[in-house]
């Protein structure tokens, strides 16, 4: 985590209002906002194989 991307503290209500307008994605923590780099291509493709694998094993339980 960086620096926070904006210098004024949010409320989590402000924050959720501003973030649902924003192009790219944010975290909130303790009112301050940080930018969210996006997940590499080897995350996305681990993360998938894991949800279909959990997905195929619970199928029918």
């Amino acid at each position: 985590m960086g620096m926070p991307q904006l210098a004024q503290r949010f409320s989590i209500d402000d924050y959720m209002a501003w973030e649902a307008e924003q192009a790219e994605r944010h975290e909130y923590l303790n009112g301050e906002v940080f930018a969210m780099t996006g997940a590499r291509d080897a995350h996305n493709t681990i993360a998938l194989n894991i949800a279909s694998q959990l997905r195929d094993k619970l199928h029918g339980s």
